[in-house]
């Protein structure tokens, strides 16, 4: 579905008081998902029910973050513990902060919930406080105990894939097996920030690595898991390029 369908059902649901408690968006383009996101976040508080920011006050405090009735969890690198899940239930348990109605928690990158955060999670969505919403964020939604999506109304973002530059060099490099390039490209890539090392490590390995690599499949999910843990990244591209230019 594309992301104006998306926010059209749900508009509706709004509009006749049947919207879901708790929800899934599933993507494995991130920037797509924060977009459709928010713009649903918006809608939930819009005091006039647009599909469209009209400017209100409602939608204003919103996109100004300047609401404490939504909380946002998950950073897209880091494992999400259940210390914030705990901080999450004690928040929204209580009575609305600001004197609103709604409340909404967004949990980005919900893969990475940790099995005790995820334990902990399952436990508040199945009895959710009155009038609070549940958005977990995903770009790969295997990865979420299937207890957790029992819970949640699973919407799937469609996109046109348009091919990110530094996702495309590297799988070129890796498919034709231009081992010297692809050192030369390690040092490039050890430049960039962790966020988007990892997001490019997930795009090949779900793109050519599973696929057509499978013999380097444990590397890539190990360096991307170390990663999302590690403060310090650049030995372990190192070490993740040598041993492609090894397997290769």
């Amino acid at each position: 579905m594309t992301k104006n369908e998306i926010l059209k059902i749900l508009l509706q649901l709004k509009n006749e008081n049947k919207i879901y408690h708790s929800i899934i968006f599933s993507c494995n383009n991130q920037d797509l998902l924060e977009d459709l996101a928010n713009e649903f976040i918006r809608i939930i508080f819009c005091v006039n029910d647009s599909l469209k920011n009209d400017n209100c006050k409602s939608c204003n405090k919103v996109i100004n973050n300047l609401t404490f009735n939504i909380l946002r969890i998950g950073d897209g690198t880091e494992s999400i513990k259940k210390e914030k899940i705990l901080e999450l239930i004690t928040v929204f348990s209580s009575s609305s902060i600001s004197g609103e109605e709604k409340k909404v928690y967004k949990i980005s990158n919900a893969e990475n919930l940790a099995d005790t955060s995820a334990n902990s999670l399952l436990k508040f969505l199945e009895e959710p406080p009155k009038n609070t919403f549940a958005l977990l964020l995903t770009k790969d939604r295997n990865q979420i105990l299937q207890t957790i999506k029992s819970r949640c109304k699973v919407f799937v973002l469609d996109y046109e894939r348009k091919e990110i530059l530094k996702n495309s060099i590297m799988e070129e490099l890796i498919t034709n097996k231009k081992r010297d390039d692809l050192l030369i490209y390690s040092y490039e890539f050890k430049k960039l920030e962790k966020k988007e090392q990892v997001n490019i490590l997930e795009s090949v390995f779900q793109n050519i690595i599973i696929k057509k690599h499978t013999q380097l499949a444990t590397l890539f999910l190990d360096t991307i898991l170390e990663l999302k843990k590690s403060s310090y990244s650049s030995l372990l591209i190192e070490n993740l390029f040598i041993k492609i230019y090894e397997v290769l």
